[in-house]
C-alpha cells in the first residue's frame, strides 16, 4: 500500500459524532482535551487529558462533547496489521498490545508528554538519506512507548452488555470471524436466540448499523484487506464471503468509491 500508516493532530470545536463507525485499521489515540465522552462498544470512557485509548479493526465507537464551543485536541496513529506485522519479530509482537482486554488508560502528566513527543517524532516529515528507516524507527518507538505505558498504567475494562445487549456484543464478534458463512437474519436468530424483530430493533440500537449494512461494511473491509495483502480481486471477493461477483463489485464501489481492481492497482 502507499501509505504505511497515517498519524495526525486534530483539533475541532465540535466532535459530535451521532453514529458508531468504525475502521479495517488499528487506531491509538491520545487526547489532549477535557470535556468530551468516548464510547467504545457499548462502553462510555470520559475523555480527558492524557486519555489513551486502542482500538482494534471493525470496534465500532463515537465521541460526545458536553461543552462546545471550545477545542478538542487529539493525537490519532492508524495503521493496518500487515505493516505491523511487517516490522514484527519473533520476540516482539506490535500488535500485542490489542490483544489486552482494556482499551483505556488514564496517564500521568509525565506519560502524556512522552507519548506526545512520539506522536510529534511520528508526524515528522523525514527527507533524505535513511528518511524511510527514520520513519519506521518512529512507528516502532511510538508503539513500544505505548505497550509499556499499557503495562504499567491501571486500565479500565470493558463492562459486559446485559439482556439482550449481550446478544448482541456476541453477535458482533461471531461476525467477523464467520464472514463466508450464512450471516441470514434466520441463521443469527437461530444462533443467539433472539427473534428476528428484537434482534434487527437492538442491533441498530447498539450499533448505530442493521445487521445487514453491518455485515456488508464488514464485508468490505476484509475484502480491503485481502486486496492489500496481495490477493486477486476474484481471492477477496470469495475469502470476504460475497456469494456473488456483480454484487461484490458494486457494493465494494459504493463503499469505498473505487472498483476492487482500481483500489488494487492503488494500493500496490
Amino acid at each position: 500500500m502507499n501509505d504505511d500508516f497515517i498519524t495526525y493532530k486534530r483539533a475541532s470545536e465540535i466532535w459530535n459524532q451521532g453514529q458508531y463507525h468504525y475502521h479495517d485499521q488499528y487506531e491509538v489515540m491520545l487526547s489532549m482535551s477535557e470535556g468530551a465522552e468516548i464510547f467504545i462498544g457499548d462502553n462510555p470512557y470520559p475523555l480527558c487529558r492524557g486519555s489513551l485509548f486502542l482500538i482494534p479493526p471493525t470496534v465500532r465507537h463515537r465521541s460526545i462533547a458536553f461543552e462546545q464551543p471550545q477545542l478538542y485536541e487529539r493525537y490519532v496513529l492508524r495503521f493496518y496489521a500487515h505493516y505491523a506485522e511487517s516490522l514484527s519479530t519473533q520476540n516482539t509482537d506490535l500488535l500485542q498490545v490489542f490483544q489486552m482486554k482494556v482499551r483505556h488508560f488514564q496517564l500521568d502528566p509525565e506519560q502524556t508528554a512522552l507519548l506526545e513527543s512520539k506522536f510529534e517524532a511520528c508526524m515528522r516529515r523525514y527527507n533524505g538519506y535513511g528518511s524511510d528507516l527514520r520513519r519506521k524507527a518512529a512507528f516502532i518507538e511510538l508503539i513500544l512507548t505505548v505497550r509499556e505505558i499499557a503495562s504499567s498504567v491501571t486500565g479500565e475494562k470493558e463492562r459486559p452488555p446485559a439482556g439482550l445487549r449481550s446478544n448482541v456484543s456476541d453477535m458482533i464478534n461471531y461476525i467477523p470471524d464467520h464472514l463466508q458463512e450464512d450471516l441470514s437474519l434466520n441463521e443469527l436468530s437461530a444462533r443467539f436466540f433472539i427473534s428476528k424483530p428484537h434482534l434487527c430493533r437492538v442491533f441498530k440500537e447498539t450499533t448505530g448499523f442493521s445487521p445487514g449494512e453491518y455485515i456488508i461494511k464488514s464485508r468490505v473491509m476484509r475484502a480491503r484487506s485481502l486486496l492489500q495483502d496481495g490477493k486477486s480481486v476474484q481471492e477477496a471477493c470469495a475469502g470476504a464471503g460475497f456469494r456473488s461477483y456483480a454484487h461484490f463489485i458494486r457494493t465494494f464501489r459504493q463503499i469505498v468509491g473505487v472498483s476492487p481492481g482500481k483500489y488494487k492497482a492503488r494500493e500496490s
